[in-house]
């Protein structure tokens, strides 16, 4: 691809007398166009938000310098990362991947993914921190401790995923009775969803998001993160607003990425629980983001036993766990 740079990595020879018989001549290809890591996110069997190109220009607004990677097993290319660089005076001091490197493969070999991580290893001397997207389980960690990295956290990212690739209804059948029931009670209430995507609907969502942390004392993107994530895609944010007549009373934020979308902000005032805003809205997002072609979608985060998360289960998704974080000094 023309958009491309290779760069590759020191000795493969030497590396694999460091670290074993498992080294292969991995290399790194530097993505610099965002529509080629976007057609490149699409091809991934599950993509994570914070890898998107986007993302990566919504960090860099808050000091981080992103470097989109394609790590290749001699040709083939096998992963891709999203690395987030902290430099103070030009020099890099802090590399750090969240939710990746993401694989190609569905189930890659235990040798791809040994390698992908060394190679990252091999290109990030010094403190490395990887979120990693791996899933959480005794396997994950054994090849992450082959591959040279250490466990630095062990709770990671929990979310659940909704296949939108059935047909509508059987999508709708797919939900607990409960979450229907209370789509039903909205719409017999005369709520409507307003879907916008321009920039002032951004901007209402983004105050509404930054008055929900104010008032319940919790801690997420900010609105210089947010509003640098829509200006490096706008076409991928959208803006679902529940209206009671004409004055929107709960509103939500979701992103697309390759062929996912993902819910990401959201607020619902006290008009908007008592229309079961939440259900309106998640019901709408899918059968929006479905005709927009994602293949799934993702519900943003869990967490036991907080009721936000209970409320996501009655959509019944597949939910999953990653390993946790891992660190490299060398």
């Amino acid at each position: 691809m023309t958009s491309l740079s290779v760069r590759k990595p020191g000795s493969p020879a030497a590396a694999a007398g460091r670290e074993g018989p498992l080294e292969r001549p991995f290399s790194l290809q530097i993505v610099v166009d965002a529509p080629a890591w976007t057609q490149l996110l699409a091809r991934l069997p599950a993509p994570h938000l914070p890898q998107s190109f986007a993302y990566g220009a919504a960090k860099a607004a808050k000091g981080w310098m992103p470097r989109h990677v394609v790590i290749h097993d001699g040709a083939e290319p096998v992963a891709m990362a999203t690395v987030l660089e902290r430099r103070i005076a030009g020099l890099r001091v802090l590399g750090r991947i969240n939710r990746g490197p993401m694989f190609f493969a569905e189930t890659p070999e235990p040798r791809l993914v040994v390698g992908a991580y060394r190679a990252l290893r091999r290109a990030w001397r010094g403190p490395l921190v990887v979120a990693t997207a791996l899933p959480k389980g005794a396997e994950s960690d054994a090849l992450l401790r082959a591959a040279g990295f250490f466990r630095i956290r062990g709770a990671g990212w929990t979310s659940g995923r909704i296949d939108l690739c059935r047909d509508e209804d059987a999508l709708w059948r797919s939900f607990s009775s409960g979450f229907r029931n209370r789509v039903r009670q909205a719409d017999k209430a005369g709520a409507v969803v307003r879907i916008a995507d321009d920039a002032a609907s951004f901007d209402w969502m983004v105050a509404r998001h930054e008055e929900n942390m104010r008032d319940k004392g919790f801690s997420a993107a900010d609105a210089i993160m947010l509003h640098a994530l829509r200006a490096a895609a706008p076409a991928d944010v959208t803006v679902l607003q529940l209206l009671d007549g004409d004055k929107p009373v709960a509103g939500m934020s979701v992103v697309r990425f390759g062929a996912a979308a993902e819910y990401h902000i959201g607020w619902f005032g006290p008009e908007g629980r008592r229309l079961n805003a939440g259900n309106a809205l998640m019901w709408a997002t899918m059968r929006e983001m479905r005709r927009r072609g994602a293949a799934w979608f993702d519900v943003g985060g869990m967490r036991e036993g907080d009721g936000y998360t209970q409320f996501k289960r009655t959509m019944k998704p597949v939910e999953y766990t990653l390993a946790g974080e891992w660190g490299s000094v060398w």
